[in-house]
């Protein structure tokens, strides 16, 4: 009895309402003629009418004469509006078959609005493709380096792979980018290629290039390098250890903080950019340590840090800086930025011209008969522990951060070897002849921007 009660209130009018009442309420389809005649009720920017048919489907019209399709659902338990085109462009029944597909899919959690582009809207040339990564991963490097990027890869890559498509990109067309400049400009060729790897790797990561980086050097070695002769790295202009003391006697001479940084360079032999973008932070004065982070700006150590110990000519040197530099590089230039790289090589040169102007040799590299430059001083370092003491090569090469042995080994010899490092050091200075030194008393002249400052021989 009970059974036939419900049955009987489901099947009336009242039953059929109220046990519906939580669905979409369903109006009696609007043929195309009834649609057509709908109008913008003349209140607000837009009026909204249901069309029957499908469950949500509305027609928008505007003050200004515009007609458009709108279905109303729910996605994940949440309202969601989704506009389906004009309706002067699709028609009524084109609207409620869209809106259908549409509703099956909100049914099964998936968002209509959001289309993954097909592989033809992903295809993208290499010209725009440069360009793209140009304005989105090179938007915060710094200036200078972002015009190397961008003239480099205009100038030599653009022209020859800038109209293929990225996915069409192999080896041997990156090889043609770099063989007219592989003799001639080794270096910059090297830089090319290592901008184009970053390039593609990023292509990859982006959808717009589904294979490996066409760039990588183990593809391109056979074809550029054949015969395996690109295995030494470029030797660079040094001083000769037997002339060491005479060219640093002239930069002691010099009364610049460009000369202060070029005597540190020499007896620390660190790295160009270890120096130049060396912070006050990075100094403990009481344990007599400089620590270089890796991946700082300036470095090139990546995965370790380098511990130096300063030895007492660097101590001093460091405190008498310290009285004139109040920013956060040791070695600062202009409004207090890094000292440039060409500020060190300038002075270089113009202790090596000023030797040769009094009719001397000036500081040539025995093996080339190059002009010494900066980074030459850590091969004189390592000349002069070669040919004149018996310090182990190890222990200089520790000393001039060059990685040998295992994470776990130069951890325990950068800890272990400190202090035979320092007295290692210690013999360098004396080697070059650093003498205890005071700072210079300041002139009553107005200061210069070179920020005068200069050791006095006692």
């Amino acid at each position: 009895m009970v059974f036939h009660f419900i049955s009987l209130y489901r099947n009336s009018f009242v039953g059929r309402f109220v046990g519906r009442n939580n669905m979409p309420k369903l109006l009696t389809p609007l043929s195309a003629k009834a649609v057509a005649s709908l109008k913008h009720t003349g209140a607000g920017e837009k009026s909204r009418h249901s069309v029957g048919g499908v469950p949500g489907l509305f027609l928008v019209t505007y003050a200004s004469g515009a007609r458009c399709w709108l279905l109303r659902g729910t996605l994940n338990k949440r309202r969601k509006e989704i506009g389906l085109g004009s309706a002067f462009e699709l028609s009524l029944s084109e609207a409620r078959e869209k809106a259908r597909e549409y509703r099956r899919q909100l049914a099964d959690g998936i968002d209509p609005t959001f289309k993954e582009e097909t592989v033809e809207q992903m295809r993208i040339i290499f010209a725009k493709a440069v360009e793209q990564f140009f304005e989105t991963e090179l938007s915060e490097v710094k200036e200078k380096e972002r015009k190397a990027w961008i003239n480099t890869l205009r100038t030599y890559a653009v022209p020859i792979i800038g109209k293929l498509d990225v996915e069409n990109i192999s080896t041997l067309h990156v090889a043609d980018v770099l063989k007219p400049i592989w003799s001639t400009k080794r270096e910059l060729a090297k830089k090319i290629r290592v901008r184009l790897d970053k390039i593609f790797v990023w292509l990859k990561a982006t959808g717009y290039r589904e294979q490996d980086s066409p760039a990588k050097w183990v593809d391109l070695k056979p074809i550029l390098d054949p015969l395996g002769r690109d295995k030494k790295a470029a030797h660079r202009p040094a001083v000769a250890f037997v002339d060491a003391p005479r060219w640093f006697e002239l930069i002691r001479q010099k009364k610049s903080l460009s000369a202060r940084a070029l005597e540190f360079l020499c007896l620390t032999a660190v790295r160009s950019g270890d120096v130049r973008y060396m912070s006050w932070s990075e100094v403990d004065f009481d344990t007599r340590i400089w620590t270089i982070p890796p991946n700082r700006q300036g470095t090139k150590l990546k995965t370790r840090d380098h511990k130096v110990p300063l030895t007492e000519p660097m101590l001093e040197l460091l405190r008498a800086v310290k009285q004139e530099q109040n920013g956060e590089y040791v070695f600062a230039g202009l409004n207090g930025c890094p000292m440039s790289e060409n500020t060190i090589s300038k002075l270089m040169r113009e202790v090596h011209l000023e030797e040769t102007a009094a009719g001397r040799k000036g500081f040539l590299d025995q093996q080339t008969g190059k002009r010494a430059v900066p980074h030459g001083l850590r091969s004189t370092f390592r000349d002069w522990i070669a040919e004149c003491t018996n310090y182990p090569g190890e222990l200089a090469e520790i000393a001039i951060a060059h990685k040998q042995g295992s994470e776990t080994e130069l951890a325990y010899k950068r800890l272990s070897q400190v202090e035979k490092r320092r007295r290692m050091m210690s013999d360098w200075s004396n080697y070059l002849g650093h003498r205890p030194a005071k700072v210079s008393t300041r002139s009553s002249a107005p200061r210069q921007s070179t920020h005068s400052l200069h050791y006095d021989p006692v």
